[in-house]
């Protein structure tokens, strides 16, 4: 995060939103199953079950290389199906790559599905084949991909396949499974079913999502190509399935990558957003529970563990803030103002607005409802929404707000949850 000389400045924030009384003209449908997270530690996450619930997850992915062998399936992953449903999201279950031959795969879904009832409809297949921990070449993983992908998709053709977890974006590995030499963008020979849904990548050791964006750029305009001759009802889609700002919690690197502190939530926060503004199917970071929850080696964690009680950390209520509040829409608006991320969501029951503050300047803001008070400045942010009214606030600095708004435009609720209640392990407060 850019630090600057600490100084109360004050600005104009002008949001006209344009929601309620005409059709939305600039949004993006929301994927139901956006807020995701990833269902690691496999033990541990039971304490935490009532937390994780609170939070309204859509999506809970059970993968990872802990999940990548032949034994997971048949012992491990009823269980944590149950956990995710049971916390109101939809599981997204890791099919090992070890399964290939043999029909094992169908197998695996038949006890999954059949055996045991557990109807799940999102599948990963394998996970990262690019890490030293399992490593594997492009060749390879085309053959365990494809093999397993028609074992699943003869069982249920409506299985939505998810693919390849790389821990990285790699083109090179991209460029040769989507379209080139080895791909696996095609239907399956015979049947009216593609091989492949969702492209999925990880991503580790960040400040800022920066790079994420650039990347998901280069993928959407690969998926752009590849679904013209796809129909509408089976486009490809892309997701992020594992992230955290870094895979260990190593100080020398500076706060900004820390996973535990106040900047990790907000950029949650800003990778769910950029999962909204680009159409993710789903944005999973990594992980519930991990390393002992007290700040030290492997600690990507949601909580901090004292005595036997996990207190939820910034990342948690930043994620609980976007969940809790969400809309069906992703609503354009104007460029953002330095230091300022604003994350507008509505639908017919009205609207929610996350207004992030990165830097340590307080900001004085209005948000202006009716397109006839739209004001054309420097610190104007437009959503145009045709209502007569403009709300005034401010927002102190390294704070986040979540206002919630009905479809006149009133403001029913108003959260705020700065740096300080972060380090002292505070919720978020209700101002209003």
């Amino acid at each position: 995060m850019k630090m600057v000389k600490s100084t109360k400045f004050k600005a104009l924030i002008f949001l006209s939103l344009s929601i309620f009384s005409v059709p939305i003209f600039s949004q993006t449908k929301i994927s139901p199953y956006l807020f995701g997270q990833n269902a690691w530690a496999p033990s541990e996450i039971f304490r935490v079950e009532d937390q994780i619930k609170a939070v309204h997850y859509q999506a809970i992915r059970i993968g990872g290389n802990g999940y990548e062998n032949e034994d997971f399936i048949f012992k491990d992953a009823v269980k944590l199906i149950d956990f995710a449903r049971s916390v109101g999201a939809e599981p997204i279950l890791q099919m090992p790559r070890q399964l290939k031959d043999n029909n094992k795969a169908y197998q695996a879904i038949a006890y999954i599905n059949g055996e045991m009832h557990r109807n799940i409809k999102f599948w990963s297949i394998g996970n990262e084949p690019d890490h030293h921990n399992q490593l594997a070449s492009v060749e390879e993983v085309n053959d365990f991909f494809k093999k397993i992908s028609a074992q699943i998709k003869s069982y249920d053709p409506e299985a939505k396949i998810i693919g390849f977890d790389l821990s990285s974006y790699k083109a090179s590995y991209l460029d040769r499974l989507l379209g080139g030499d080895l791909d696996v963008s095609g239907k399956i020979p015979g049947k009216n079913y593609y091989y492949l849904d969702v492209v999925s990548f990880h991503g580790y050791k960040f400040s800022d999502i920066t790079k994420f964006e650039g990347e998901v750029n280069q993928l959407t305009s690969v998926l752009k190509r590849l679904n013209i001759s796809r129909p509408k009802n089976q486009q490809l889609n892309w997701a992020i399935t594992e992230f955290n700002s870094h895979w260990l919690v190593d100080p020398s690197l500076g706060n900004d990558y820390l996973p535990f502190n106040f900047h990790n939530g907000q950029m949650y926060a800003q990778a769910y957003d950029l999962g909204m503004r680009k159409g993710a199917f789903t944005i999973c970071p990594w992980s519930m529970l991990e390393g002992g929850a007290h700040r030290t080696g492997t600690d990507l964690s949601l909580f901090d563990e004292f005595n036997g009680t996990y207190l939820p950390r910034s990342n948690f209520y930043h994620t609980q803030l976007l969940a809790q509040n969400f809309r069906q829409n992703y609503l354009e608006h104007s460029k953002s103002l330095d230091g300022i991320v604003v994350i507008p969501m509505g639908d017919k029951n009205g609207l929610s607005i996350m207004v992030l503050n990165t830097g340590d300047k307080e900001i004085d803001y209005s948000l202006n409802f009716g397109k006839s008070n739209l004001i054309n400045n420097t610190n104007s942010i437009s959503v145009d929404a045709h209502i007569n009214k403009v709300y005034r606030s401010k927002i102190n600095s390294e704070t986040t707000q979540m206002l919630v708004f009905n479809k006149k435009g009133v403001l029913l609720k108003k959260y705020s949850y700065s740096k300080n209640e972060a380090e002292l392990m505070k919720p978020p407060i209700i101002e209003k």
